[in-house]
């Protein structure tokens, strides 16, 4: 908790301090200076706190392995009083899931910082002349201060149209959802922001050899799972989640496995041979869990706790509660999963992919080839391949939104243009395949949200592990997608990892049938829930341009599965805040 030095505020502050941990009897009081209060829980698996100049700055969270003296910060940290500088060194010095805070007692300010991978969540909630620092904001927070935030209906809308910013954008009044890499200096005069971390800086810097990933992938999978007797994988059988448990089961010394594949009872729904033959191929158990369309209830969510943001992953409670439990009965300490692989490795294959090269490189065979490639895999022409690389189409951040859909609150502001992600601002003028690489990477803050599977800070996602991230930013497009193969630049260079199969894959699995069957079976109880709803009466949504979706024959027909979750997870949040 943050307030102004000497004031009634702070007197506040630590009122409700001690009112919480009346409720939450394991928070334990890190730091207590004027103006600065810091309450931390009780460590998980992997969790350290960290403390350096005389108590003034701390890092909480988990710094991995290979990253730092043993049990110790980097110097910079013990001897700089500058938050800049401290934190720079931090983020280059080390990875992992952190949080850092540094307080300067003179200047009453205390600067906060997320890392750069944005796996640690975080909120800043002004209340009370007070700013709240907190990973998250369970009933025992808001009973203690008194009040709790209402809807941003205009937020709301945003994220309506735009699914991808939930983990970027907060729907509730005066909480902030702060961006990972981006200091935020609070104090008397308010809160002032500098980035010292993003996806662009890296995305500018000189080209790197993608031949370099299998060690920095592989450190950061054996980071993860450091120190873990058990670990439990979700493994589909695609090449992240595939790529994950080959990096770790390869290992001599490694921990026990445990892999857990989802079978989805669908036409195309199911990858459970591909899966199969990576745990076959790493003699690694497997737990095929087999799920059918009527066993998807969305409703249930409405009786869990008030999530501080839409529950656009995880809105499959089902799977949710599978993987958790299958974690539970091995005594798993970390659940990793191979999220984010599609945008790191970059899944999306297209003319993209030449126009970089052309604009790095100038036409020759390379760039030739590339848009024969990109006309293979897209099934176009040549003629309108070369066309799109040399004028690249305008990056389409919702593709599943229809326009309209959207009510007279919505409309408006997607006639306004809806807020770009402070990394694309960044991006603007980088090329269109990076772009769309930091685009979906900025998607992939969804990754991090409040699931079952994540409590305890147990889920882990290694793809997007900072090192990870900043490597692939370094590698030009064209290696990463060097021909019509999906993400063939990772398949040569990570080969080994591979069962044959998985490596030779060129299909995906497709699970559009399946959940399109769930929804259609639940429209009885989503229709009234979406008609009746909150987005509907906001202003959000059009009901009579909603009414054409809730008819379960053209859901089967149409596969507006996806949009449809999208508004249910919308509605259930909104219900749980009003």
């Amino acid at each position: 908790m943050i307030a102004p030095s000497g004031s009634s505020a702070e007197a506040r502050a630590r009122t409700i301090a001690g009112a919480l941990r009346a409720r939450m009897s394991g928070l334990i009081v890190q730091a207590d200076h004027p103006g600065f209060l810091l309450l931390a829980e009780p460590q998980h698996t992997g969790w350290e706190m960290h403390a350096a100049r005389k108590n003034a700055t701390h890092v909480l969270g988990a710094l991995l392995p290979g990253t730092l003296p043993a049990d110790s910060l980097p110097a910079a940290l013990e001897t700089s009083t500058d938050p800049i500088e401290a934190m720079t060194a931090l983020t280059r010095l080390c990875w992992g899931r952190y949080v850092t805070f540094v307080h300067d007692a003179e200047r009453q300010q205390t600067s906060f910082l997320r890392d750069p991978s944005g796996a640690l969540r975080a909120y800043i909630w002004k209340v009370d002349g007070l700013t709240l620092v907190v990973s998250g904001l369970p009933d025992a927070l808001l009973e203690s201060v008194g009040v709790r935030p209402t809807i941003d209906w205009s937020a709301l809308g945003t994220l309506t149209a735009l699914p991808e910013r939930v983990g970027s954008l907060s729907a509730l009044t005066d909480v902030t959802i702060p961006l990972p890499g981006t200091i935020y200096h609070i104090g008397n005069g308010g809160i002032t922001t500098q980035s010292i971390w993003s996806p662009a800086a890296f995305a500018r810097q000189s080209p790197t050899s993608l031949s370099d990933l299998p060690r920095t992938l592989a450190n950061c999978i054996s980071g993860w799972a450091h120190g873990c007797d058990q670990v439990a994988i979700e493994l589909s059988g695609g090449l992240d989640s595939s790529l994950v448990l080959g990096g770790l089961a390869r290992r001599k010394q490694r921990p026990a496995l445990q892999a857990l594949n989802l079978i989805p009872r669908s036409a195309g729904g199911g990858e459970s041979r591909f899966a199969r033959a990576v745990t076959d191929h790493w003699r690694v158990p497997l737990v095929e869990v087999g799920i059918e369309p009527e066993e998807i209830d969305y409703l249930a969510h409405a009786e869990r706790s008030r999530p501080e943001q839409p529950l656009v992953y995880g809105l499959d409670l089902t799977a949710d509660r599978i993987s958790a439990n299958i974690a539970d009965s091995i005594g798993a300490a970390r659940i990793l999963s191979g999220q984010g692989g599609d945008a790191v490795l970059f899944q999306p294959r297209g003319p993209h992919v030449a126009a970089d090269r052309l604009r790095a490189k100038g036409p020759g065979p390379t760039y030739w080839r590339l848009l024969g490639s990109a006309a293979a895999s897209t099934d176009r022409s040549i003629w309108s391949a070369l066309w799109r690389s040399l004028r690249p189409a305008p990056i389409r951040v919702a593709p599943n939104f229809q326009r309209a859909l959207a009510g007279p609150r919505l409309s408006a502001q997607l006639e306004a243009g809806p807020p770009l992600h402070p990394w694309m601002e960044e991006a603007r003028r980088l090329p269109p395949g990076k772009r769309l690489q930091i685009a979906m990477l900025s998607n992939c803050q969804i990754f991090h949200a409040p699931t079952l599977t994540a409590a305890g800070h147990r889920l882990a996602h290694p793809m997007l592990s900072q090192p990870v991230v900043e490597h692939c930013l370094r590698v030009p497009v064209w290696e990463l997608v060097p021909d019509e193969r999906d993400r063939g630049g990772a398949r040569d260079v990570l080969a080994q990892w591979l069962p044959q199969a998985v490596r030779e894959r060129r299909t995906k699995g497709e699970a559009t049938g399946f959940y399109s069957r769930a929804i259609a079976l639940q429209l009885d109880r989503l229709g009234p829930l979406l008609r009746e709803g909150h987005l509907v009466r906001q202003g959000i949504i059009d009901r009579a341009a909603l009414e054409p979706m809730l008819d379960a024959e053209a859901l089967l027909w149409r596969g507006d599965h996806s949009l449809l979750a999208t508004l249910v997870a919308m509605e259930l949040w909104a219900q749980r805040w009003v």
